[in-house]
C-alpha cells in the first residue's frame, strides 16, 4: 500500500459523505479509477451508510408495534391496579362492621327487653331489625364499659348492654328493611343475672358513650 493510498482512504469518509473539498474529490476520483482497494474501501463505506427504505420501513412499524404493545400494557396494568382497588374497597366495606345510627334506626323505640317465664329478652323490630351483628358488653359502677374503657372493673359490675352493628356497605342502603318479627336473643333468667350482681340491661350507645336502660332490677320485676 502507497502512501498515497494512505492519504486516499483519510479522505474516503468525506467523499463518500460527499463533504470534501472538490480538490479532494478530483484527486480520490483519480485515485480510485487506478486503485481497486481504494474503491473495493469506498464501497464499503457507501453501503455502511446507505439505509434501504424498505428496511427503514420496517423498522419503523417494529417501533410503532412495539409502542402500541406498551401502551396495551400500561392499559391492562392501570385497569388491574383500578379493579384491585375496587375490590379492596368493597373487601373493606363488607368486613367492617359500624355502630347503626341511633336516629336513622330509632333505636329508643325499636329496642326493647321483655320477659317470658323468669327469661329476659333482648328484642329489636322494624328498621333497626336490619342489623348484622350484636355487640355485647358490661358497665361497671363507675360508668365505665367492657372493651370500651381500661378503667372498667369487673368486681363492680353492675349491667349488661348491647349495641347494634351492621356492615358498612348496608350504611349505604337507601331504604332499611327490618324484619316482619322481632328478633329476640335471650339474654338470660332474672334470678341468674341477680347472681352475677347485673342490676339493668341497657342499649349502649358507643359512639355518643350513651346508655339507653331498657330493664331495672326492682323496676321490671
Amino acid at each position: 500500500m502507497s502512501k498515497n493510498c494512505d492519504m486516499i482512504k483519510d479522505l474516503l469518509p468525506l467523499y463518500a459523505d460527499d463533504v470534501c473539498s472538490e480538490e479532494s474529490r478530483k484527486a480520490v476520483e483519480e485515485h480510485i479509477n487506478s486503485c481497486p482497494d481504494c474503491k473495493a474501501e469506498l464501497e464499503k463505506l457507501r453501503k455502511s451508510v446507505t439505509v434501504s427504505p424498505q428496511k427503514d420501513t420496517a423498522v419503523l412499524k417494529r417501533i410503532k408495534r412495539r409502542l402500541r404493545i406498551e401502551k396495551l400494557v400500561v392499559g391492562l396494568i392501570s385497569v388491574f391496579a383500578i379493579c384491585g382497588i375496587l375490590l379492596f374497597g368493597l373487601m373493606y366495606l363488607i368486613n367492617t362492621d359500624k355502630s347503626m345510627d341511633v336516629k336513622r334506626y330509632d333505636i329508643p323505640n325499636n329496642v326493647y327487653v321483655t320477659e317470658h317465664d323468669g327469661m329476659l329478652l333482648f328484642c329489636v323490630k322494624d328498621g333497626a331489625a336490619s342489623f348484622d351483628l350484636l355487640y355485647p358488653t358490661f358497665s361497671d359502677t363507675n360508668g365505665n364499659h367492657l372493651t370500651y374503657d381500661k378503667a372498667y372493673d369487673k368486681d363492680k359490675k353492675n349491667g349488661i348492654g348491647y349495641t347494634l352493628k351492621q356492615r358498612k356497605i348496608s350504611s349505604f342502603a337507601l331504604n332499611d328493611f327490618g324484619n316482619l318479627y322481632p328478633f329476640a336473643y335471650q339474654i338470660g333468667t332474672v334470678e341468674k343475672l341477680k347472681e352475677k350482681n347485673i342490676e339493668k340491661v341497657f342499649y349502649y350507645d358507643d359512639v355518643n358513650d350513651k346508655e339507653y336502660i331498657l330493664w331495672e332490677s326492682g323496676k321490671n320485676d
